[in-house]
């Protein structure tokens, strides 16, 4: 018989342990709010939540590196728009100095103001930059910018801005080693054949600068797109990481007041059988 307590009190001593280690289990993940507060916990999950982490990390990166480079088209698009606005201007100008009839003094006058807006002009492209980059003088060419997690060129793009000095706009294609057209900053408006040919020149920088305006354009609306694309992986690479770690808090809790009975009882059960293993021993004492 006292055998069979001794069994008896080693039974409830090992229940208790286990109700023990189940509620110090339950407090931990209610505290966490984590089913898996601990990698030990469960291994394989543990180990896809490391992953996701990794993941989220790195698309979120990608992420600042796609608006980085979009912030930094939308200040050379702010920049060329300012430079065609000022050839825009002297293509007026221009036109208004093609006439015979403009007198000695009005030409001067709109020279002067010619002259003016080139400098303008290559102030704006001196001063449109990024993070103190210079972005509109040609050097902006062949930037490498990822928009994905993986190496791999579908995930890259490669970012050249056209060049908008005054000394490189409205030349065009060469002709037996000499330029068609000369470049904004050799035009002038000192008569009327000047300003002709100005006008000419002008025309093709007004082109030239749509053209990079456009291209610019085209890869701010594709990085709109990949912007949208990363932020939808982010979110549901975050969701497949919450639905393993997500704890159900209420059953978390029943199951920690299910835990504390079964503790309780052990414990009940333990003082019980040292009761009767007690009352037995007096017995045999007596006797």
């Amino acid at each position: 018989m006292i055998q069979g307590l001794q069994r008896a009190m080693l039974n409830a001593y090992d229940n208790y342990k286990r109700a023990t280690d189940d509620i110090e289990k339950n407090v931990e993940k209610i505290s966490s709010g984590s089913r898996i507060p601990k990698f030990s916990d469960d291994s394989v999950a543990s180990a896809s939540v490391v992953r996701m982490t990794n993941k989220i990390v790195a698309l979120e990166q990608a992420n600042r590196n796609v608006k980085n480079s979009q912030d930094l088209l939308i200040t050379a698009d702010t920049g060329m728009a300012a430079i065609r606005t000022i050839v825009e201007r002297l293509r007026e100008i221009g036109v208004e100095s093609t006439s015979d009839t403009m007198t000695n003094e009005e030409r001067v006058i709109l020279s002067a103001e010619y002259d003016q807006l080139l400098e303008e002009a290559e102030f704006v492209v001196s001063t449109t930059k990024y993070n103190g980059i210079e972005l509109l003088g040609g050097d902006f060419t062949n930037k490498i910018v990822a928009i994905g997690i993986n190496d791999d060129p579908d995930q890259r793009i490669s970012i050249s801005l056209g060049d908008a000095s005054a000394d490189v706009l409205g030349k065009t294609k060469e002709v037996a080693g000499t330029p068609t057209l000369f470049a904004v900053s050799d035009s002038s408006i000192d008569d009327s054949s000047k300003s002709l040919d100005a006008v000419e020149t002008l025309d093709a920088a007004l082109e030239q600068l749509i053209e990079h305006q456009a291209r610019i354009g085209a890869t701010i609306r594709r990085f709109d797109f990949t912007i949208s694309n990363l932020e939808s992986m982010v979110l549901q690479t975050e969701n497949n990481r919450n639905s393993l770690t997500a704890l159900d808090e209420a059953r978390e809790i029943t199951d920690m007041s299910i835990n504390q009975i079964k503790q309780q009882t052990a414990l009940a059960m333990m003082a019980q059988a040292q009761s009767l293993s007690q009352t037995i021993f007096q017995l045999l004492q007596n006797h």
